[in-house]
């Protein structure tokens, strides 16, 4: 072999030494990157940690940041009203959004059909009857019911309202109150009933 032939083989050899050489740093470098990355990534955060309620009582909802309450927005049929009803319902639901400034928000949820009070009524008069055309009228009637719990829904309007202190959020739901008297009247609910909205709220892929 001339010198030539080995300065060239020489060339060569440090030519692939120097390729491995940076082959083998650039492998380095991403599995650098990538152990960094991968201890960067968070777990996903537990619901409490999420979620802004901490306790829910009977007349207000303990928040991380204040407490917050919820009220029913009694709805009317508009269309049965003739054009000066609805004219002075509009202007007192006007009134309302522009005097109350302080922090709320309205919710639409739809809730199962309730038929408590007429299945109550109904098992009270089957109670009290021995016909045998009686009894498969009100069990059909029963039957009914049980069809509307699992296959209608109600849909029904709510009024959050948020205040710092309980005294506050007391003032605050009054004036609500006041000021929706003559438009879409509010009501107080039961505890039973704000834990089936949170739940809701949270859930909404789930029915009750």
């Amino acid at each position: 072999m001339t010198h030539e032939e080995n300065m060239t083989s020489g060339k060569s050899d440090g030519k692939q030494t120097n390729q491995r050489s940076w082959a083998t740093k650039i492998k380095k470098v991403f599995q650098r990157k990538k152990t960094t990355s991968t201890k960067k990534e968070k777990m996903l955060r537990q619901t409490p940690e999420v979620l802004p309620f901490l306790q829910i009582h009977n007349d207000y909802i303990l928040l991380k940041n204040g407490v917050m309450d919820i009220l029913q927005i009694q709805t009317k049929n508009i269309h049965a009203l003739n054009d000066t009803d609805l004219n002075v319902l509009l202007l007192n639901r006007t009134r309302f959004l522009r005097s109350y400034f302080r922090s709320y928000k309205e919710i639409i949820l739809n809730f199962p059909a309730n038929t408590e009070a007429q299945r109550t009524y109904w098992l009270k008069k089957r109670k009290q009857t021995t016909s045998p055309i009686r009894l498969e009228y009100i069990d059909q009637k029963l039957l009914e019911f049980d069809f509307l719990e699992r296959e209608r829904s109600n849909r029904e309007f709510f009024i959050l309202v948020y205040a710092d202190d309980k005294q506050e959020l007391t003032d605050r739901k009054n004036d609500a109150i006041q000021g929706m008297q003559q438009s879409f009247p509010l009501t107080e609910l039961s505890r039973a009933k704000k834990e089936q909205i949170l739940f809701l709220l949270n859930n909404q892929n789930t029915k009750l």
